[in-house]
């Protein structure tokens, strides 16, 4: 487990969705041990886990019922 600290802005968040493949990098590079995150990106979904302090899911869903709904989906 990782924690990343820093002043707002400091691009913690921007960090957070490039390694999670939920945006594309600007510029650079990133490796998880060996695989490339930029382009490898089915490779590193199988990975980490990441949960945003927010995230925008269905609010009015409980968590056992979004959960099998994800599972679902991932097969």
């Amino acid at each position: 487990m990782f924690g990343l600290h820093g002043s707002n802005g400091a691009g913690k968040s921007s960090l957070m969705r490039t390694i999670a493949t939920l945006q594309e990098a600007d510029s650079g590079s990133i490796q998880m041990v060996e695989i490339n995150v930029l382009t490898q990106k089915e490779e590193v979904r199988k990975t980490p886990g990441y949960l945003p302090q927010e995230f925008g899911v269905y609010p009015k869903v409980d968590a056992i019922t979004l959960l099998d709904h994800l599972a679902v989906l991932k097969d």
